[in-house]
């Protein structure tokens, strides 16, 4: 028996340990960010080589936004009565990810290139949501400071990757840096599932079943809330501008500043 007053001894299992968790998740959290974010520097390679209009390469930032907004509601409805198998889920997300650069990459024409953002940007989504409720859990004491860090992850993806992806464009042509980037994300899918799989069911925690009715039911009375609506409405017009002035800074940046990669 272990001496009252004693510091817990840290579980055997590496994958138990809250730092590995947190330092996995925010590296996985880096890494998509740093994908995604490359979209921006290879968006007027991307738009000269297909041939593309202003409106049509912008549009590419525009689907993924979509297909990342579509999911998130009913993706977290799905995470929550899914808790057991957060691991998995976010195993196949990474195997999706990858598959969606691939198509990509690999695109003959334009619209088979939006099915690619789509893949891309919605399994992205759907990973964040099990990751952000895994930490949520496991340092409900620390959850302010879980969740900086990882974000810091994203952040630190935000400036590495376009800066990547701008020196290879020094060496090769869009296409074969989009496939690096799925080829990364389908290599390390082993390593996610096998560091992850038991995220959704390690915490010690005592699980609280709950159904789709109680959760569409709880869904419905959180829509009629004015505030989260007001919330809603501020977040969606700052995504907005947000949105539309990176699209178009890397088109800027090229056709008026000559700055091309």
């Amino acid at each position: 028996m272990q001496p009252s007053g004693a510091v817990p001894l840290p579980p055997a299992d590496i994958r138990q340990r809250s730092g590995f968790i947190l330092s996995g998740l925010t590296a996985a959290h880096a890494l998509f960010h740093a994908f995604r974010q490359s979209l921006l520097v290879l968006l007027p390679n991307v738009r000269d080589a297909m041939g593309l209009t202003d409106v049509q390469a912008t549009s590419i930032t525009a689907i993924q936004e979509f297909a990342a907004g579509f999911i998130d509601l009913p993706g977290g409805v799905a995470m929550d009565l899914l808790k057991r198998h957060w691991g998995l889920i976010m195993t196949l997300c990474t195997v999706a990810f990858g598959i969606g650069w691939l198509v990509i990459g690999l695109a003959p024409i334009y619209p088979v290139l939006l099915v690619g953002m789509a893949i891309v940007a919605a399994s992205s989504s759907l990973w964040h949501l099990p990751v952000t409720a895994a930490l949520s859990h496991r340092f409900a004491e620390r959850r302010g400071f879980a969740l900086s860090v990882h974000n810091i992850g994203g952040n630190i993806g935000d400036i590495v990757g376009p800066a990547v992806t701008g020196l290879l464009l020094a060496a090769l042509a869009w296409r074969g840096i989009i496939t690096i980037y799925a080829i990364i994300p389908l290599l390390i899918t082993f390593v996610v599932f096998w560091a992850f799989r038991h995220i959704g069911r390690d915490n010690g925690e005592e699980e609280i079943s709950t159904t789709l009715p109680e959760q569409l039911t709880y869904t419905k009375a959180m829509l009629k809330n004015g505030s989260l609506w007001g919330v809603i409405i501020v977040a969606g017009l700052r995504g907005m501008a947000f949105g539309a002035f990176t699209a178009i800074i890397a088109l800027y940046a090229k056709d008026v500043l000559d700055l091309s990669g």
